[in-house]
């Protein structure tokens, strides 16, 4: 079976001493979301009930265009997640080639023993950022198109900010991250070529709140589990990278969208490319497409060109925006090696 990287058609970049290709496949098709509502999450999640629809998409990403990395989630109760895992294993078969994975971990966190609303905090979010940007924040967070697609989205978020609060310094200090839900879900991944493990969003909660022990902790945990290879998910750039950037909690990267509308870039898409550019540690771009609504082309082009960064992350819903994004990007990066 050849490596991940022997197989491998796009340029590498490394991230310490891992060699990762310059494009990375996303799953988030796969498993049922399109960040364009929920009437095409049903038609991806009709599409990719059938294994060998996802199978015939990751047939072109490996033998035609050498993409051998994919990111994956690691929720063994969905039914998508299990199916993608099987392709990823049916398409190693096939083309006798080995598929390295970064799977996107979810962080547990529970306060009091139960776990941690999504929209207490959310508005734990913006209410620290709106001391930061102003009350400008409001309309980025009821209008931003990828949230809005939540299901309720804006009229939920407007009720929490009516009638609930933000997490409280005295709820906050009892903030724990369940590690025995977190070993249970993970066991999925055993047997996978894991290239990284990245936490999940959730790690903007932990930085912002000035929970970064426990992150570390968690961190920690993860680089004795994966051989030291951990990546964070981040989606307020602008607050949560200069915090990490200034803690001692050892990680080797950021995975944070980047696209020309500010799609899911917080808070505020000036403040987070500032947080980007300013960042020592590599990143990997996702969202470019913004769910998309920007063109490949566009869209790549400002990533790879326009904001200068090395490693990207697109996912794809179907055999011909497979083929239309992957030449695409190795004509763009092509280009710019020359």
């Amino acid at each position: 079976m050849k490596n991940y990287i022997s197989a491998c058609g796009f340029p590498l970049q490394k991230i310490g001493d891992i060699p990762v290709p310059r494009l990375i496949l996303g799953h988030l098709p796969f498993v049922g979301e399109s960040y364009q509502g929920s009437a095409k999450n049903r038609e991806y999640i009709t599409r990719f009930s059938d294994t060998q629809n996802t199978v015939k998409i990751l047939r072109i990403a490996v033998e035609k265009y050498g993409l051998t990395v994919t990111a994956a989630g690691v929720s063994p109760n969905s039914q998508l997640t299990s199916l993608f895992l099987e392709a990823i294993r049916e398409i190693e078969r096939l083309a006798d080639t080995e598929i390295a994975v970064i799977p996107c971990i979810q962080i547990p966190l529970t306060i009091h023993g139960k776990s941690v609303d999504t929209y207490r905090r959310w508005l734990t979010y913006y209410e620290i950022e709106r001391q930061i940007v102003g009350d400008m924040i409001l309309d980025k967070y009821l209008e931003d198109p990828v949230l809005q697609c939540r299901r309720g989205w804006k009229a939920k978020f407007k009720e929490t900010l009516h009638h609930s609060k933000p997490y409280g310094r005295r709820e906050l200090k009892d903030l724990q991250i369940d590690f025995e839900s977190l070993e249970s879900e993970t066991t999925i991944l055993e047997d996978f070529k894991i290239l990284f493990a990245e936490l999940g969003s959730e790690t903007d909660f932990l930085a912002i709140t000035d929970r970064l022990d426990l992150l570390e902790t968690l961190v920690d945990s993860l680089r004795n589990r994966y051989g030291d290879r951990v990546l964070l998910g981040v989606h307020h750039a602008g607050v949560t990278i200069p915090k990490l950037e200034n803690s001692e909690i050892k990680f080797d990267g950021y995975v944070t969208p980047i696209n020309s509308m500010g799609v899911m870039m917080f808070p505020n898409r000036d403040s987070a490319e500032e947080a980007i550019r300013a960042a020592k540690k590599p990143i990997i771009a996702i969202k470019p497409l913004a769910g998309g609504r920007i063109k490949p082309e566009e869209a790549l082009e400002h990533v790879y060109k326009e904001m200068g960064i090395d490693l990207c992350m697109i996912g794809v819903g179907s055999e011909r925006e497979a083929e239309e994004d992957f030449s695409i990007a190795h004509k763009i990066l092509k280009k710019h090696k020359e």
